[in-house]
């Protein structure tokens, strides 16, 4: 009997001797839960994260200094924002192809940080990503980067041994000079911020010609030029990102391109010289911060303060029209309503499953945590005449529910217009997340006035009536994304809500 206990137990130990290292990831000082690495806790040196890990939300400790180098499987898809801040002793850094989205300040103030080889599927580099760097003189950049955001390699060597209009296959990622009229090269077909915020804070610069075949320029590209008084922006142009003028003083008119279908969030913030804006037909979304002088607080929520004496020049029927009747500022119907969306038609009956991801630190734990909810919507959605193609509209009190908890929660009331308060519990009326309606049903653009920070906001929106009379409102989730600033995401073959990363069109 006591062979077979010592048989037994010697079996037992040899078992746990083989057992796999994934399977002991906790005692290498791994903390991973659902694929997520939300800490390193380990002795340093050369550190291989293991292959189980599809996402890096945090790693070691701020101004960690045992860390000297670092393996990043091929399983990872996803570097979060700060994940290695800060890591004093980390000298070079691959980053495998399989990783499509490097998160804000992920390598920033890595002092001894010399090498950066990125991925060639990278979709999203984020801003701050490599900031601080002063050892940071050999970067691999893919021609393949799709968007890049502000100050992703700042105060770095790097970005000193670039030339005037540093480009790389039409992406220009810089200006370096320090002219006064500026007339951007041609063949460059998109401006993304990622040294200096592109032209930002170039105060010599009073006017700048962007050429025809430019899509898309940044967030913050022209920050705080204080003496631009002049813009010229191409027909090409599909994007301009928020904060694109912030503190352009001096700026008194801008004429948008058809082609832009948003104007962004604080877009024209202090911009307190303007006094002509032209917004073609094509825009269907206004934020509500995109016209301020500043912002304060009252009752513990920011509030906006309207730019005055502006005059917007639209189409007749646009979504340029209704923002100057919400604010009060004049309006010229002197524009084409040529692209002008159809005011009426048929809206068709549709579900939409989304995961909601949301971070959170659990004080019990000590660390933060990652929750994934799936939630279907009741959507309608619209047929693109051209092109047959669908596109859901969500219902407005469904988001607020379903984010109802999140990092990025808001309220939604009613105080003679619609309110949006980003940042308060949400109050549910009992009409969340029911089929209110079936099949086919007419809809009308909805005009109804929307308010956040005390302004009116101009979402894609469109208006169905039930049997009984009552309004339901229904938006893009994408433009609400960008509006409340959490992200919409094509992820793992399913669209995904993600509280944690902010609003991009990368995806």
């Amino acid at each position: 009997m006591k062979k077979n206990v010592l048989a037994i137990l010697l079996a037992l130990c040899l078992c746990a001797v083989l057992l796999p290292t994934s399977a002991l990831a906790a005692d290498d000082g791994f903390v991973v839960s659902n694929g997520v690495l939300t800490a390193y806790n380990g002795p340093g040196g050369h550190v291989t994260i293991p292959s189980t890990v599809k996402e890096i939300r945090g790693f070691a400790p701020y101004q960690d200094q045992s860390i000297t180098s670092v393996t990043i499987p091929s399983s990872v898809t996803r570097i979060g924002n700060n994940a290695f801040q800060g890591l004093q002793a980390l000298t070079e850094i691959t980053i495998p192809d399989s990783v499509t989205f490097i998160g804000s300040y992920a390598f920033q103030d890595c002092r001894q940080l010399a090498k950066a080889t990125l991925p060639a599927t990278l979709d999203l580099l984020d801003s701050y990503a490599f900031a601080d760097c002063p050892a940071l003189t050999g970067v691999t950049l893919p021609r393949t980067v799709k968007n890049m955001s502000s100050n992703v390699f700042s105060n770095t060597p790097w970005v000193k041994a670039q030339g005037e209009f540093p480009t790389v296959d039409g992406i220009l990622y810089a200006y370096n000079g320090n002219g006064s009229n500026v007339t951007v090269p041609q063949g460059v077909t998109k401006i993304v911020c990622t040294f200096e915020e592109a032209f930002a804070e170039s105060s010599p610069i009073t006017s700048i010609t962007i050429p025809e075949g430019v899509t898309d320029i940044c967030p913050s590209a022209f920050m705080s030029c204080v003496s631009l008084k002049n813009v010229t922006l191409p027909s090409t142009l599909k994007h301009l990102g928020s904060s694109a003028f912030w503190g352009c003083t001096a700026l008194e008119s801008v004429v948008l391109p058809n082609g832009l279908t948003a104007l962004e969030d604080q877009m024209f913030w202090g911009c307190t010289a303007l006094k002509d804006v032209t917004i073609p037909s094509s825009v269907a979304s206004i934020d509500s911060l995109c016209f301020v002088s500043d912002s304060s607080y009252k009752d513990g929520h920011m509030t906006g303060i309207p730019l005055s004496g502006i005059t917007i020049h639209g189409a007749a029927g646009s979504a340029a029209e209704r923002f100057a009747k919400h604010t009060g500022y004049s309006f010229v119907a002197d524009q084409s309503a040529v692209g002008l969306p159809a005011k009426e038609g048929t809206a068709y009956p549709a579900t939409q499953t989304v995961t909601v991801v949301d971070t959170h630190y659990d004080e019990t734990l000590a660390q933060d945590v990652t929750t994934k909810t799936p939630v279907t919507f009741y959507c309608y959605a619209l047929k693109d005449p051209a092109t047959g193609y669908l596109t859901n509209y969500v219902k407005l009190r469904d988001v607020a529910k379903a984010l109802d908890g999140t990092l990025r929660g808001f309220n939604v009331g009613w105080d003679g217009a619609i309110s949006i308060v980003d940042g308060d519990p949400y109050q549910p009326n009992g009409t969340e997340m029911l089929q209110s309606l079936t099949g086919e049903q007419p809809y009308v653009v909805s005009e109804m006035q929307v308010n956040m920070y005390s302004l009116p906001v101009i979402l894609d929106s469109i208006l169905l009536t039930d049997a009984n009379g009552g309004g339901h409102t229904y938006v893009k989730l994408r433009d609400l994304g960008r509006v409340i600033n959490f992200n919409v995401a094509w992820r793992d073959g399913g669209i995904v809500i993600d509280t944690w990363d902010a609003y991009t069109d990368a995806d």
